[in-house]
């Protein structure tokens, strides 16, 4: 019997079925369970994670724009408290930071020479080994002859009588019947004074500054040559820790995260080294006194993002002003400025491009906290830790938050399209389309 409420046979089973029209329901335990309902309920089961958010939050609701909104405001205290745990811990391990910089800069500075000795089929041992000892006999022929006439001239700076000379600038600010002129000149001149009564302690820390950073540079040095030589094994051992459906993901993490701090490192260096080295051939060329220290000090600042030009260029100004009359400030300006423009608009663009594209805002704060959790190596090191933090928002936070970015679709002109064939078509050349069962 077919019609409503018939029973169907019973069955060897524990539960028995009642048919009703077109829907069979199953009794257990003297209830009813719609089966349709039990198969819609383990197809959703099956169902991809984004499609049931699909089912739940559909797109365009106000529940879905609700939870987007959520989920932003907890990635981003996320994001805040993994940033303040890494300054912590950053903070925690400045004894280390020395050596860590002086080690990274051997491997990035060494790398891309080792590399290049491999393509030539040289064993990365001796490939390492020899670069680093070319660099090693090399940097001690060089640095005496810098570090001499860099000591001579900031032993003359601090020792300088020129900015209290007859005819100088404090001299006439002194000379001034303006009361404000005049109480100028006379804290100029006692400031200066009392400076140089302390040159010889000055030199003495100096000297104790130079010796630290000796044997920072040469275990550093060791350091950087060891993980140069044994990089590729260290990397795969750490692999071998990681799930081997999850290597590739993760592979694929690492070297976006070793170009970014790679490439803004090594960028980095190379523009203030060239800036260094433009003012400091520059202040020469017009005749500035200490020059190399001045350069120096100009192409170290550098380093600093955004604030690093006037840092480096008010100490030029201020020996300027105290050393040479005024007029001589304009070109030292002039020096200094041209400087930062190459650096600006010719090498910035070209060596830092794609590196960490961090907004403007966002790198003076990086930086300002860096600063204030480990000094320089936390200015050096707050950028690419920055463009790590943000390149792991755009690949894990934004894909969820938003869903994955559509492909661009790819323009082809007409001109490239081939022309039609010419005579008969050759049937086993034409790719069959048409749908099994038509």
């Amino acid at each position: 019997m077919g019609g409503y409420g018939s029973r169907s046979a019973p069955g060897p089973g524990p539960c028995p079925r009642v048919r009703f029209g077109d829907r069979v329901l199953s009794v257990r335990a003297s209830s009813l369970v719609d089966t349709s309902l039990v198969a819609d309920t383990r197809s959703q089961s099956r169902l991809s994670l984004g499609d049931q958010i699909e089912l739940v939050l559909p797109t365009g609701s106000r529940s879905r724009r609700f939870a987007q909104a959520g989920l932003v405001v907890w990635a981003a205290i996320g994001v805040a408290i993994l940033v303040g745990v890494l300054f912590i811990l950053l903070a925690k391990l400045t004894g280390l930071l020395p050596y860590l910089v002086v080690a990274g800069v051997v491997v990035l500075v060494l790398s891309p020479v080792v590399r290049g000795l491999e393509r030539l089929k040289v064993p990365r041992q001796i490939a390492a080994t020899a670069t680093f000892g070319a660099a090693a006999v090399a940097a001690p022929a060089v640095a005496p002859l810098v570090v001499k006439a860099f000591v001579e001239q900031l032993t003359s700076l601090l020792e300088s009588k020129a900015a209290l000379e007859k005819g100088g600038l404090v001299q006439n600010l002194i000379a001034s019947k303006n009361d404000l002129l005049h109480s100028v000149g006379t804290s100029v001149a006692n400031w200066v004074k009392q400076h140089q009564e302390k040159a010889p302690q000055y030199l003495t820390d100096f000297a104790v500054v130079l010796a630290r950073a000796s044997v920072v540079i040469l275990l550093g040095s060791v350091l950087g040559y060891l993980l140069l030589v044994w990089r590729p094994r260290i990397g795969q051992v750490a692999m071998l820790m990681v799930p081997p459906s999850k290597r590739l993901a993760l592979r694929e993490v690492l070297d976006e995260m070793g170009r970014i701090v790679a490439g803004y490192v090594r960028a980095r260096f190379i523009v203030s080294a060239v800036v260094g080295g433009l003012a400091t051939i520059g202040l020469w060329a017009i005749g500035m006194q200490f020059w190399l220290v001045l350069g120096f000090w100009v192409g170290l600042a550098n380093l600093i993002p955004t604030l690093g030009a006037y840092i480096g260029g008010a100490p030029v100004v201020l020996v300027a002003l105290l050393t040479k009359p005024p007029v001589f400030v304009l070109a030292a300006l002039a020096v200094t400025t041209m400087a930062h423009v190459v650096d600006g608009f010719i090498l910035s663009p070209l060596v830092l491009k794609e590196t960490t594209n961090l907004h403007p805002v966002v790198v003076l704060l990086v930086v300002i906290a860096g600063a204030e959790v480990a000094g320089l190596y936390g200015i050096l090191a707050a950028i690419p830790v920055a463009g790590i933090v943000q390149f792991l928002i755009r690949r894990w936070v934004r894909p969820i938050v938003y869903g994955p970015e559509a492909m661009a679709p790819i323009p082809v002109s007409a001109g490239a399209l081939p022309d039609d064939p010419e005579g008969p078509v050759d049937p086993h050349s034409v790719l069959d389309l048409t749908p099994e069962g038509d």
